[in-house]
């Protein structure tokens, strides 16, 4: 009786584990660059370059009627990324870390961008879409600005 028990117990947790690797896996809703965590978890993969289209918004627009394109390097380590800018702008010069973040299964758990407010520079909390597949990502600044990153 106690092998048959204990080879119910052993098959529980087998089925279980492989469950929950399964349900890891999927957890990256359909992403096609993803990471697995040590913990299991699976984000969002952000390392590469990405084009990034800049347009001011509302209120703002008349400084830069035009969309500006842009390149951005983001280095990941674990569930936290940096972009860095590649191109020369007409406010931050290149090498500027223009975002941060923190990402978790659902995508960001909190983005940041470096921006200028009045007549200083901060880090301004930031909403952001994802696309399907996780190769383009809308970041917005209130009412200020959007930026369009796409996956080279």
């Amino acid at each position: 009786m106690k092998k048959i028990t204990m080879a119910l117990v052993i098959s529980f947790i087998v089925s279980v584990v492989f469950t929950s690797m399964h349900c890891a896996r999927m957890a990256g809703k359909g992403w096609e660059k993803t990471l697995t965590l040590p913990s299991g978890e699976v984000i969002l993969d952000m390392r590469g370059e990405w084009d990034a289209l800049i347009e001011l918004l509302e209120r703002y627009k008349w400084t830069a009627p035009k969309p500006v394109p842009n390149i951005l390097l983001i280095t990941q380590e674990g569930n936290t990324f940096s972009a860095v800018q590649q191109l020369e702008g007409k406010r931050f010069p290149k090498g500027t870390e223009k975002f941060k973040g923190v990402l978790d299964k659902d995508g960001f758990k909190e983005v940041q961008l470096y921006a200028c407010r009045i007549v200083k520079f901060a880090w301004v909390p930031v909403t952001w879409e994802i696309s399907e597949n996780g190769n383009k990502i809308v970041f917005v600044d209130e009412d200020r600005v959007r930026w369009t990153l796409t996956r080279r």
